[in-house]
């Protein structure tokens, strides 16, 4: 009977983790065709638009998850040298500098570079 309860437990904790932060079906949906920074910047479009608490996303570990790695990726890059040295003429708003950035991996800072690489590793791992 104890083994029988720990396989059920043990299944149920598999279920819960397979699905925790899982971003593909908002990704299918909102996000088809794009891949990598590009994917990640979509995903963040709509994890701000809407009216729901977690915008357009119907999963909120995903909504978590993107709200998390952009917020890591503004902290980690350099105001000075990054957003205004190499993306300066860029316009805020809708994922227009950390795409800037993606497309100038080798001029940003190396802890903006870690960032990004970080950011959709962690997007492409949630897909």
């Amino acid at each position: 009977m104890k083994k029988i309860l720990l396989l059920v437990a043990a299944g149920l904790l598999m279920t819960a983790n397979a699905y925790a932060g899982d971003c593909s079906a908002d990704a299918a949906k909102y996000c088809a065709g794009k891949s990598g920074a590009e994917r990640m910047v979509c995903l963040r479009i709509q994890q701000r638009t809407g009216d729901m608490p977690m915008g357009q996303l119907s999963d909120a570990k995903c909504a978590e998850m993107i709200h998390s790695v952009v917020e890591n990726i503004k902290k980690s890059c350099d105001p000075e040298k990054d957003r205004k040295g190499v993306c300066g003429d860029v316009k805020k708003g809708k994922g227009r500098i950390i795409t800037c950035y993606n497309k100038n991996i080798d001029k940003i800072t190396p802890q903006c570079k870690e960032a990004i690489t970080s950011a959709v590793g962690k997007v492409d791992a949630a897909i």
